[in-house]
């Protein structure tokens, strides 16, 4: 029996890049708070949370196959 996720791909995307958007906002506080300069710390952003998309899409995408805690 094959399993289909209930999620198409585009709506994982957006989602990874929703959150994202919102991560980047608070790390970028965050990472200023301690560095106070701009540039490392936009240079500390973008590093973080380009791996973080890419891993977060990956995990959601994993999860769309599994069933377990799903109502059928």
């Amino acid at each position: 029996m094959e399993i289909k996720p209930l999620e198409k791909h585009r709506r994982t995307g957006v989602k990874s890049i929703s959150y994202r958007l919102l991560s980047i906002s608070i790390d970028s506080a965050v990472a200023y708070f301690f560095t106070r300069d701009a540039a490392l710390s936009a240079g500390i952003v973008i590093f973080v949370n380009g791996y973080s998309t890419a891993l977060y899409y990956l995990h959601e995408r994993i999860w769309a196959h599994i069933q377990w805690g799903r109502k059928t």
